[in-house]
């Protein structure tokens, strides 16, 4: 069988600008057991906001009964967003940014291999004060570049911010809690190129959310 380097042999290789790390490998087959699996998520997902929102309706009146319709739209709405999203059957290759190699992985029909340029930029998106893309530079961490966007609102869910990494991986505050409290280290992370910085805003646990927030995980697990 063919592999990734017989096909990048047939391209002619790698030039001097390839950003290796920032590879990305899709797959068909993966991408459909992906969309069974997110759509098993999804479906999960309606049920305990279905559940939570049929417990809450009970006994509501006046004031409280508006706030619920309010809720089951923003529930709507976000059910329909992410029925619009669709797995990219992305493997994560692990690679470190230094990587100059690809895995010696087999091909597969329908296998699509992207190996784009080096970035230039880190953003950083949410809820900041200046979001968009800044200008990466060697050595600067992710509280870095938080600076730059001037750090979270007042609104900003900040225990939450995650980091997509060029090669597909995700970084997030729950595995390396910086700008985030004393004593941790999420912010202190290295910055790399093709990085963006998404800092959610905080969510009223009141409403439907703590069964919702399950879907930054789902889009975690997904690439998407």
């Amino acid at each position: 069988a063919s592999s990734i380097a017989d096909a990048l042999a047939a391209a002619g290789g790698l030039t001097p600008a390839a950003y290796v790390y920032g590879t990305d490998f899709s797959r068909e087959t993966v991408r459909a057991t992906q969309q069974i699996n997110y759509d098993r998520a999804l479906r999960d997902l309606e049920t305990d906001l279905a559940r939570s929102t049929s417990t809450q309706r009970a006994g509501t009146a006046g004031e409280e009964a508006a706030f619920q319709a309010s809720r089951d739209t923003a529930n709507t709405r976000l059910l329909a967003s992410l029925r619009a999203l669709r797995p990219t059957g992305r493997v994560v290759l692990q690679l470190q940014p230094e990587s100059r190699e690809l895995p010696p992985l087999s091909l597969e029909d329908g296998d699509r291999l992207l190996i784009p340029s080096r970035p230039t930029s880190v953003g950083v998106f949410g809820s900041v004060y200046n979001g968009g893309s800044y200008l990466y530079s060697d050595g600067r961490s992710l509280d870095d570049f938080l600076g730059l966007a001037g750090g979270p609102t007042r609104g900003a869910d900040a225990r939450s911010t995650f980091v997509i990494r060029a090669n597909g991986s995700v970084v997030s505050s729950q595995q390396r809690s910086g700008w985030l409290g004393a004593g941790n280290s999420f912010g202190g992370v290295r910055a790399e190129p093709g990085d963006t910085i998404f800092v959610p805003e905080e969510l009223d646990k009141t409403t439907f959310v703590q069964a919702a927030k399950d879907w930054t995980q789902i889009l975690y697990q997904f690439g998407l």
